[in-house]
């Protein structure tokens, strides 16, 4: 059978007027898997990424040609230096393909892994951690563009440090309950920072760094440093603030950082969330005068 001459005598449906004429903002593809072995951030080689791909859908059209999509991060994966760079050409790429569309917008997330080393020991222990970009389009040809990274960490709860030391009479605290916490940095433009760099600073912000190979002194000296540092959910998200304000001072007064903290809160049901954005002027008013 002919299957070109069958697409051909088909009814293009979603070029169909739909029942209800509503535009819709975004609709696309999720979960897309490609390969990055020609793309690396900084000293950080990539494998493997997952890309979302969204492009705005007019009320008079039933559906978007998803294929397009498709074939539009795969063509921008050809020549792409880094995340940024493939959500960049995949966004303008899809307004290219799309043409009923006016906005598109590409989010490329990725697993890497830093060279870590046990604290104590020395041994190697490779440490995880999230490598993202995000990318938007419109028919002016403008594109923005974000980098970002989310990284694990442990943090000690002051709260509970503070009842058990009352307890104890006033004493150092004996205890205190500990977490595994999420932070998540997103900066743009993306020129402004890099995705290693954003790491650092997320790093930095949470109490200590959980790593897969630890020997007992490696224990000791992890937990040790989450619990001389305790701090709150809120305490990381404004830590990680300041830190990249102090290592960004160059970053543009109209750039924007958004930042999302997780904890995986060991003694409730639940998780604490924190999360929000600053303009580079807010920044740099954390640095004060000067």
């Amino acid at each position: 059978m002919d299957w070109e001459e069958v697409a051909r005598r088909a009814r293009d449906v979603q070029y169909e007027r739909p029942e209800v004429p509503l535009g819709i903002p975004a609709a696309g593809i999720g979960g897309l898997r490609v390969p990055l072995s020609g793309i690396r951030e900084d000293s950080v080689e990539l494998s493997e990424g997952t890309v979302y791909a969204f492009v705005d859908l007019p009320p008079g059209m039933r559906g978007v040609n998803m294929s397009r999509s498709v074939r539009a991060v795969l063509e921008s994966l050809e020549g792409a230096r880094s995340l940024a760079d493939l959500a960049s050409s995949a966004a303008s790429r899809l307004l290219e393909l799309h043409e009923y569309s006016s906005t598109a917008r590409v989010v490329v997330r990725a697993s890497a892994f830093r060279a870590g080393e046990a604290p104590a020991s020395g041994l190697r222990s490779p440490a995880r951690f999230l490598a993202m970009a995000s990318a938007s389009a419109d028919r002016s040809g403008a594109v923005r563009s974000s980098v970002g990274a989310a990284v694990l960490g442990m943090t000690a709860c002051p709260c509970g440090e503070e009842l058990m030391r009352a307890a104890a009479g006033g004493c150092p605290a004996p205890a205190t309950h500990t977490q595994r916490a999420y932070l998540r940095m997103e900066a743009s433009p993306a020129g402004s920072t890099s995705i290693s760099r954003l790491r650092s600073v997320a790093a930095a912000a949470l109490g200590a760094e959980p790593l897969p190979l630890l020997r007992r002194p490696d224990e000791a000296a992890v937990i040790h440093g989450a619990v001389s540092g305790a701090r709150f959910a809120e305490d990381a998200f404004r830590l990680a603030a300041l830190g990249f304000a102090r290592s960004h001072p160059s970053f543009p007064p109209d750039g924007t950082l958004r930042l999302r903290v997780r904890s995986l809160e060991s003694i409730h049901g639940h998780d604490v969330i924190v999360e929000g954005s600053l303009s580079g002027r807010e920044l740099r008013a954390l640095l004060g005068p000067g």
